[in-house]
């Protein structure tokens, strides 16, 4: 776990959409099983909801450097490489509880741009 959290501190993978269980313990020098194994009992979840989680702080990270100021709501969901604003929606609400622009409006009063359809 140990290994686990260095990396993803230094390398960032999880901002690549391409990322999954298969290259995740290939980059590590670890089996899938072995990898899957210390996601699912070290943290409680498996590698999707853990670099779904990951994506989501990255996306917390952003807004608190001001991001938003710059990017759409799908701006920052695609760089935090999710692939769709419905999936960003969808894992953001469940992580927090909050679609990402409520959050912002209650818990941190920023002026978000508001993506288009």
């Amino acid at each position: 776990m140990d290994e686990l959290a260095t990396y993803f501190e230094t390398e960032k993978p999880y901002l690549d959409p391409e990322l999954n269980l298969i290259t995740l313990s290939r980059k590590l020098n670890l089996s899938r099983v072995e990898l899957s194994k210390a996601i699912n009992t070290g943290l409680g979840k498996n590698i999707n909801d853990f670099l779904n989680d990951c994506c989501i702080e990255a996306v917390k990270a952003m807004r608190n450097e001001g991001k938003q100021k710059q990017l759409s709501l799908l701006g920052i969901a695609m760089e935090c490489s999710f692939d769709s604003k419905a999936t960003f929606n969808r894992v953001f609400k469940r992580a927090t509880g909050k679609f990402l622009t409520m959050y912002i409006r209650n818990y941190v009063g920023l002026n978000l741009k508001i993506i288009s359809k």
